[in-house]
Order: structure tokens, then sequence, then C-alpha cells
């Protein structure tokens, strides 16, 4: 199993992401410091989770005499080895961590009926 991780471009800061396999799925552990729950967005496809939003600096209107956090835009693709279920997707933002929790789809079974077509 492997999970391939995409940052997007390089004007954005990078999001720092664990992933877990679990018994029903994955969890995605992604931290997110200083970030404000409202500027995050998250999206899942089957295979794809995607984050994006924005870091605002903490201090505004003062003048800085150092800065070594990174503010502005940012936004991670983690692409996932299995399909996930969209429909039963959790997320949750603590202590400036993101949890994502996504449960493995699972198998469709169909069963296709078999013709014949014999010869006249």
């Amino acid at each position: 199993m492997w999970i391939r991780m995409m940052y997007r471009d390089s004007d954005s800061w990078i999001l720092h992401a664990d992933v877990y396999g679990t018994s029903d799925g994955f969890d995605v552990f992604v931290e997110i410091p200083g970030v404000h729950r409202d500027d995050i967005e998250l999206e899942v496809t089957p295979l794809v989770v995607k984050i994006w939003g924005v870091r605002k600096p903490i201090s505004q209107g003062t003048a800085a005499l150092a800065m070594e956090i990174q503010t502005g835009r940012f936004q991670r693709d983690i692409h996932l080895p299995y399909r996930v279920d969209t429909s039963n997707v959790s997320a949750e933002l603590k202590s400036g961590v993101l949890c994502i929790k996504l449960v493995r789809q699972k198998p469709v079974r169909v069963v296709v009926p078999v013709k014949s077509r014999e010869n006249s």
C-alpha cells in the first residue's frame, strides 16, 4: 500500500501530514497550527483528499522584527491507494491538527448474467 502526497505550487506553504491505515479505512492527521476552522476547506473524492485554505498573519498593524511563521494560502492533495466512502467522512480540528477519518468503500458485488448465443 502506498500513499502519494502532492503539494500544489511553490507559492503555498507546506502542510505536513501523516496517514494511517485502519481496519476500516484511513486516519489522516494534518498539522495546521494557527489556522481557524473557518479558513480550512476539505474535499474528499473516492481516491483523493484535498485540503486548502489560508493562514492569516498573527499580528497586523505592527512592524515585525522577525517573521518565521509562514502565512498565506496552502493546498495539499493526498492520493489514497483504496477508494473511500465519501458519504462517511468526519473531520475535526484540535490543537492545530486536522484529524480526518475515512471509511474504506465496501466492494460492490455485481452478478452479470451470461447469455448463450447458439447457432441456428
